[in-house]
């Protein structure tokens, strides 16, 4: 027979007791949901890429880039960085959405957010949560949905899935 630590059965109600234990059972209930982890990444995908889209493709506008420009060099930012920044958002949501070397973007989407976060902290002296002053809070946040789909990938439901990528 098994026996767990000083003699007692390794399922008794001691194990059930501790804090593993536990995490084994919010494991067991959340097991169910990992048939659906292919549709968790194409959510995240879809939402964050369609986010990214909207938010650059004005830029892809000569006269609204024009302003962007100028809008950031005041803060130090040079005019090619902000095109980066517009092919990152515009481009790079649209591989999100239809899900194309989604790794690979979303490694660049999450030093975009972090380099964003950065500026906002040394030019702005941004908070990570500040009601009415310059926060990050978003950024950090689309920095987390990045390393999210750096691990997730694109899952099967995306042209990587399809094209075996």
């Amino acid at each position: 027979m098994l026996s767990g630590a000083a003699g007692r059965p390794p399922y008794s109600e001691h194990y059930y007791g501790t804090p593993h234990a536990q995490s084994h059972k919010l494991a067991l209930l959340l097991e169910p949901l990992l048939g659906y982890t292919p549709f968790l990444a194409l959510l995240v995908r879809f939402w964050f890429g369609w986010t990214l889209m909207i938010h650059g493709r004005p830029k892809l506008n000569k006269d609204r880039r024009a302003k962007s420009i100028e809008n950031f060099r005041t803060k130090g930012v040079p005019p090619i960085a902000v095109i980066l920044g517009t092919i990152i958002e515009f481009f790079g949501g649209l591989f999100l959405v239809i899900g194309l070397i989604v790794p690979v973007v979303a490694s660049f989407t999450a030093i975009y957010f972090l380099s964003i976060i950065g500026m906002k902290k040394a030019k702005d002296h941004a908070e990570y949560v500040a009601f009415g002053k310059p926060n990050y809070e978003l950024e950090a946040f689309l920095v987390l949905l990045s390393f999210v789909l750096i691990v997730l990938g694109a899952g099967p439901l995306s042209l990587d899935g399809l094209l075996g990528l």
